[in-house]
C-alpha cells in the first residue's frame, strides 16, 4: 500500500453531458487506493464549472494531452454505479445513436447529479469610496454585508428580476463582487429525532440511584423513565430505537416529563436515519394462488424455454391470468436469492398489479417511478444496490417494479426480467436522448446479466411476435380466460347511418344508450374510452372558419371547458376563450369534436343520478390522483368512467359489465404505419375490461365505418389476421420488422433557414443511402416551441448492414455539423421511432 501511494494514477471519467467519450483527470496521491469505477468525484470540467462525474475506470497510462486536471474530491465512500450498469449504457449510447454522457443523464436519479452553483461574493478590494451604486447594485452590496454569499437565485429575489447575470457582470467588471462555484450534495437523508439513555445511566447502579431520587422529588418523571425502559428494551439483548413521537404516545409520558428527563442528563436526544417510503406486509391469504390447467401449462413451458438466457413471448388473453404466472416465476427466482425487475409501461396506471405484488411479496418489493421525489427515488437506488446477506435490518430489493426508468437501477444479481404489456409506446422515450426503447433494451440487459427476459402481453407488438414465430425468441400462449371466463360479445354501431336517422344523442347512439342504463339499472359499472383528452378538440368561427392556434406550436388549440382555457398539448400555452372571433368580429363561434371532458359533460345530463368519473392526463396529474380514481371506482362509488387510453391498461375490475368506444375511426385514420396494428390494440385492450367470472361482458364500439376490416377483427378476436395483413405491407413498403428506421429532425427558428439545412443534409446522405433516405419532410405538427422541424426518414437493414448505415450515418452528421452555415441547427436522431 505504501508503494502504492507513490504511483501516478489517472481516472478516466463520465460527465452527465452530450459530450464525446470519457474525460482524464490525475488522481493526487492522497486519494491514491481510495478510488473505484462507480464511485462518484468532483471534477472541473471548462474554465469556471464543476461537475460530479463518475469513474469508469483507474489506469497509469499517461495521457497525450500537455495539462492534465486533477479530481478535487470524492463524493462516496463505495460505488453508485456497477460495471453491468456501464456495458448497458455503452451499448445505449452506441445503437441510439448518443453519447454515454446523455446516457448518465437520463439513468442517474437528478439528486446524484450534481452541477457547481453560482455563488456571488464581496470582492475584498472593493471599498466603499462614494462610488454611485444602481439602486439593484445597492441591495446587492447591502445583502453581502448582511451574509457575505449569495447565490444567483437569492440576487433574483432580493432585486425583483429573473435574469440577473448582466447585474452581476457589472458588478463584476466594476470590482464590486466576484464569482465562486460550489457544489452542494442535493440528496438529505431524512431524520426523525430519537430517545437514549445517556452514556452515564448505562451503568446500573447509578440509573437505579437516580430512580430512587426521581420517586421522592418527580414520580411522575419516574413513571416516564420506566415507560421508556420497557419500551426501549436498552439493557436487553436486542434494545429498540424509540422516536420522541412515539414515546410521547404512551399514556405515562408527557412532553413536559420527557423534557425535564432530558434536562436532567438521564436521557438524550439524538437523529437517525429514516426511510421515505412504506411498504406493505406479505399477507398469508394472498399467497394461495390457485392454478388452472392452462397456466400450469404455461408456466411449464416458460420454465423450459426461459432454463438460462433465453427470450420468450408470453401471448395471453386479457384476464387469462398472466399476473399470477408471473408471481409463480417470481418464486422461484427470488427463493434463490436473485433479483427480479419487473418493468410496466406507465407505472401509475397499474396500481392494482403493485398492489398485488407487494401483498404476496411484502417489503422484498421495491417500486420505482418519476411520481417519487428525487429523496425516495435516491433510497431505492440505494437499497437495490445492496448484496443479498444475513441482516435482516439491511435487506436489498429482491423485486423492483418500475416505468422504463427501472432499467438503470444497479441490480447485483438479477435472475428475471418481464416485460408487462411489452407492445406499450410508452416505452419509448421521445425526448430526450437516449431516444431509448425500454423493451428493447431490457432485452440487451438480460444478455449483460445472463440472464432470462420474459414479455407478455394480450396485444403484442408486431415486431416481437415476429420474432417469437420465427424462432428468434420463444412463444407460448394462454388462449382461456381464467375461470372459465367468456371473453366480451363486440358490437360494432354505425353511427353515420344513425345521424342519418337523427337518432343519435350528441355522440351517442340509442344502442349504447340503451346498453348504459341496462347496466346501471343492474347495479353494474361501465367503461367508455374516448382517445381524445378535453372538451372539444378546436374552436372555430361559423362565419370564416378561423381556427385558434398555438402562438407557439403548429397545432390548434383544444379547449378545456372546466377551467374556461383554450391549452396546446405540445409546449403548455393556454389563453383565454375569445367573446367573438379575432379576426371577422363574428360572435359565432362554435366547438368542434369532443375529449373527454365533454363526454363527462354530456353524461352528466343523460343519466343525472348516477356518479361519473374521468381519468386523463388533466385528472391524474398529481401524485395520488389516479389512486383515487381506481380507487372509487374499485369501491363502486363510481358508476362510469370515462378515459383516454389510460382506461385501456393494467385493470382489473369484477363489475364492469360494458366497455364503450365512443369513435374508433380517429385512431385508424390516423397516418402512421402503425396506426392499424395500435388501433387494434388499444380497442382488444379496452374490450378486455368487459365481464367478469359471472357475466359475460359487452363491448360496443361507434364507428362511421362499421364494415373497416380491422373492427372485425376485434370482434372476431383475430389478431392473426391483423399480424398477416401488416406484415404483407410492411414488408411491401420496407418497415419494420423487415427494415429498421432511423429519423433525423433537424430543427431551428428560422423555416427558410431550416429548409436549407434540411436540403444540403439530404444531398449529403442522398448519395450513400439512394432510396432508403425519405425526405426532407414536414411532420404533422412542424413547429413546436418556436421551433420549425423538418424530417428525414433512413430506412436500414439489420445486423452489419444496419451497423454499417449507423456508421456512416454519424459521419455524416459529424461533418455537417462543423459546417460553419448551419452550427445553429439542432439535430436530434431517434433509432427506432415509435
Amino acid at each position: 500500500m505504501a508503494d502504492q501511494e507513490y504511483i501516478t494514477l489517472f481516472a478516466e471519467v463520465l460527465l452527465p453531458l452530450p459530450v464525446k467519450g470519457y474525460f482524464t483527470y490525475r488522481v493526487p496521491q492522497e486519494l491514491n487506493g481510495l478510488l473505484a469505477p462507480g464511485m462518484r468525484v468532483v471534477v472541473q470540467f471548462g474554465q469556471k464549472k464543476f461537475y460530479t462525474a463518475l469513474v469508469r475506470r483507474i489506469h497509469q497510462q499517461v495521457p497525450a494531452v500537455m495539462s492534465v486536471k486533477y479530481v478535487l474530491a470524492v463524493v462516496d465512500p463505495w460505488p453508485v454505479v456497477n460495471e453491468k450498469q456501464f456495458l448497458l449504457w455503452e451499448w445505449m449510447a452506441e445503437y441510439y445513436l448518443c453519447t454515454v454522457g446523455e446516457v448518465m443523464n437520463a439513468a442517474l436519479p437528478s439528486a446524484y447529479k450534481l452541477a457547481s452553483e453560482t455563488r456571488v461574493v464581496m470582492d475584498p478590494e472593493y471599498v466603499k469610496d462614494g462610488e454611485v451604486l444602481s439602486d439593484r447594485e445597492f441591495m446587492v452590496v447591502e445583502a453581502l454585508e448582511l451574509q457575505n454569499i449569495l447565490t444567483l437565485t437569492d440576487i433574483s429575489r432580493i432585486v425583483g428580476m429573473a435574469k440577473v447575470i448582466p447585474l452581476v457582470k457589472t458588478m463584476i467588471e466594476k470590482g464590486i463582487v466576484r464569482v465562486e462555484e460550489e457544489i452542494t450534495e442535493k440528496y438529505k437523508p431524512r431524520t426523525e429525532t430519537c430517545i437514549r439513555l445517556t452514556e452515564a445511566y448505562h451503568d446500573e447502579s447509578l440509573l437505579h440511584a437516580e430512580m430512587d431520587r426521581l420517586s421522592k422529588r418527580a414520580f411522575k418523571q419516574l413513571q416516564a423513565l420506566m415507560a421508556y425502559l420497557s419500551i426501549s428494551r436498552c439493557f436487553s439483548e436486542h434494545p429498540v430505537e424509540v422516536s420522541r413521537p412515539e414515546l410521547l404516545k404512551t399514556p405515562d409520558i408527557s412532553v413536559a416529563q420527557l423534557d425535564a428527563l432530558i434536562r436532567k442528563g438521564i436521557l438524550e436526544t439524538y437523529l437517525r436515519n429514516v426511510s421515505r417510503l412504506m411498504h406493505d406486509d406479505a399477507s398469508d391469504s394472498s399467497r394461495n394462488i390457485i392454478f388452472s390447467d392452462a397456466q400450469k401449462q404455461v408456466i411449464a413451458e416458460l420454465k423450459s424455454l426461459l432454463n438460462g438466457t433465453g427470450i420468450a413471448l408470453l401471448k395471453g388473453v386479457t384476464s387469462s391470468g398472466k399476473t399470477e404466472v408471473y408471481i409463480h416465476l417470481i418464486e422461484e427466482v427470488i427463493s434463490k436469492g436473485k433479483q427480479v425487475l419487473y418493468l410496466l409501461p406507465e407505472i401509475a396506471l397499474t396500481t392494482q398489479i403493485i398492489r398485488r405484488l407487494q401483498k404476496y411479496f411484502g417489503d422484498k418489493v421495491g417500486v420505482y417511478h418519476s411520481k417519487y421525489n428525487e429523496f425516495e427515488r435516491i433510497e431505492i437506488w440505494n437499497k437495490a444496490n445492496i448484496p443479498l446477506s444475513d441482516n435482516q435490518q439491511n435487506q436489498p430489493y429482491q423485486i423492483l417494479l418500475g416505468a422504463r426508468s427501472a432499467l438503470f437501477l444497479p441490480f447485483t444479481d438479477m435472475g428475471l426480467i418481464i416485460v408487462d404489456e411489452e407492445h406499450d409506446s410508452s416505452y419509448k422515450q421521445n425526448d430526450p436522448a437516449p431516444r431509448y426503447n425500454a423493451r428493447d433494451a431490457a432485452t440487451m440487459l438480460g444478455y449483460i446479466h445472463q440472464c432470462p427476459v420474459l414479455l407478455g402481453s394480450a396485444t403484442p407488438s408486431v415486431e416481437s411476435y415476429f420474432n417469437a414465430v420465427s424462432g428468434k425468441y420463444g412463444l407460448v400462449n394462454l388462449n382461456e380466460r381464467f375461470g372459465s371466463m367468456q371473453m366480451p360479445e363486440i358490437r360494432i354501431v354505425n353511427i353515420r347511418e344513425e345521424a342519418r336517422m337523427k337518432r343519435m344523442k350528441s355522440h351517442f347512439s340509442p344502442q349504447l344508450l340503451d346498453a348504459i342504463k341496462q347496466a346501471l339499472d343492474a347495479g353494474e359499472q361501465v367503461i367508455l374510452f374516448q382517445n381524445r383528452r378535453g372538451f372539444s378538440l378546436r374552436l372555430e368561427c361559423d362565419t370564416c372558419h378561423y381556427i385558434p392556434e398555438c402562438i407557439n406550436c403548429d397545432v390548434t388549440l383544444t379547449y378545456h371547458k372546466q377551467v374556461n382555457v383554450m391549452k396546446c398539448h405540445y409546449c403548455g400555452y393556454t389563453t383565454r376563450v375569445p367573446d367573438v372571433c379575432p379576426e371577422c368580429h363574428s360572435p359565432a363561434i362554435k366547438m368542434r369534436g369532443f375529449g373527454t371532458e365533454k363526454v363527462e359533460e354530456e353524461l352528466a345530463i343523460l343519466f343525472p343520478d348516477v356518479v361519473i368519473g374521468r381519468m386523463d392526463l388533466d385528472t391524474t396529474r398529481t401524485k395520488n390522483a389516479y389512486q383515487r380514481i381506481i380507487g372509487d371506482f374499485e369501491s363502486r362509488r363510481i358508476d362510469i368512467l370515462v378515459g383516454t387510453q389510460m382506461v385501456t391498461k393494467g385493470l382489473d375490475f369484477d363489475n364492469v359489465s360494458l366497455v364503450g368506444v365512443l369513435y374508433a375511426d380517429g385512431m385508424m385514420s390516423y397516418p402512421d404505419f402503425r396506426a392499424l396494428e395500435r388501433s387494434y390494440q388499444l380497442m382488444a385492450q379496452v374490450s378486455g375490461r368487459a365481464g367478469r367470472k359471472h357475466k359475460r361482458g359487452l363491448v360496443m364500439i361507434q364507428s362511421n365505418n362499421p364494415k373497416h376490416p380491422l373492427l372485425q377483427w376485434v370482434v372476431d378476436d383475430n389478431y392473426a389476421a391483423m399480424f398477416e395483413q401488416q406484415l404483407s405491407d410492411r414488408y411491401k413498403y420496407r418497415f419494420p420488422p423487415y427494415f429498421r428506421l432511423i429519423e433525423i429532425s433537424l430543427m431551428h427558428r428560422d423555416a427558410e433557414f431550416l429548409n436549407k439545412a434540411a436540403s444540403a443534409l439530404a444531398g449529403m446522405l442522398k448519395p450513400t443511402f439512394g432510396a432508403l433516405l425519405l425526405g426532407p419532410e414536414y411532420p404533422l405538427v412542424s413547429r413546436i416551441r418556436n421551433l420549425y422541424i423538418k424530417n428525414l426518414l433512413l430506412k436500414t437493414g439489420k445486423g452489419t448492414q444496419g451497423k454499417q448505415s449507423k456508421a456512416e450515418l454519424t459521419r455524416q452528421l459529424e461533418l455537417f455539423r462543423a459546417l460553419p452555415d448551419y452550427k445553429s441547427v439542432r439535430i436530434a436522431i431517434d433509432v427506432d421511432p415509435a
